[in-house]
């Protein structure tokens, strides 16, 4: 479908009442409206004003559910009165919190955001307190529903999202190109591949066609690469796959490449 700038979102409506919302080109966000009710799927940075990007889209009433608890997927969280994020990630969205007035004022914020980011007063931000979300809850937003389902590993908290009846699947940085698994905060490769074999079944019992991740979004992960990934995961964890050491400003890991997915490990 064809995409549509806002500032600095690049918009695109994937289904019918389903929109993404590309924060530059950096973190995905998702926006689900049904008949009563609209659900926003993360936040990414917010650093500009998100609740009136979704005004142009929806004048219904807001959830937010956040996928898990990394700044690029909560941060946007103060622009709303709610947010629903897993208990598990719960410690680690106060730590953004706490640290939102320093991180305003950092240069990189400064130079990634420019002229949007003038006008924040960092001390008058609120974020909303987290509601707990958890596995076997839905979302429904009136002839629409968001099933939950848990996912640990990319971070202890992480969930994912399924909607049946678009055949869609919210995943965050849980199913994703290029997985982290080697952060303080991530689970080992054996709890992510036990998740990983639990949502390749819920997904294909709800018959689900696409997957859409937390960045790289322009197009769908189709469900057949989970058994791709599985495979990866069963291999890394047989020491049958060799891997390369590697460097990022997040940390130190091994990175292992398998048919064009590739994931690192702690």
């Amino acid at each position: 479908m064809s995409e549509t700038e806002h500032g600095i979102y690049f918009v695109e409506e994937i289904a019918k009442g389903i929109y993404k919302f590309y924060e530059q080109r950096n973190a995905s966000i998702y926006l689900v409206t049904g008949k009563d009710k609209a659900c926003l799927i993360d936040t990414a940075y917010g650093l500009t004003d998100l609740k009136e990007l979704v005004s142009h889209y929806t004048d219904l009433p807001i959830t937010v559910v956040n996928t898990h608890g990394h700044i690029d997927h909560v941060l946007g969280n103060h622009w709303f009165d709610n947010a629903r994020l897993n208990k598990a990630d719960r410690a680690m969205y106060n730590e953004i919190v706490f640290e939102f007035s320093m991180l305003i004022n950092e240069p990189w914020v400064q130079d990634f955001y420019g002229d949007f980011v003038k006008n924040i007063d960092a001390e008058e931000v609120f974020f909303p307190a987290p509601e707990d979300i958890c596995e076997g809850d839905k979302i429904d937003l009136g002839g629409k529903c968001l099933e939950v389902y848990e996912m640990p590993g990319h971070t202890k908290g992480s969930i994912v999202l399924v909607d049946r009846a678009d055949k869609i699947c919210f995943s965050g940085d849980s199913i994703i190109e290029n997985l982290w698994l080697f952060l303080e905060e991530s689970e080992s490769p054996e709890t992510y591949l036990a998740s990983l074999k639990h949502i390749r079944e819920v997904l294909i019992d709800a018959g689900i066609e696409k997957i859409y991740d937390g960045h790289y979004s322009y197009e769908p992960i189709p469900v057949t690469m989970l058994d791709n990934m599985a495979e990866a995961m069963e291999k890394i964890i047989a020491g049958e796959l060799r891997g390369e050491a590697v460097e990022l400003d997040a940390g130190k890991g091994t990175e292992y490449s398998y048919n064009g997915w590739k994931v690192i490990c702690k």
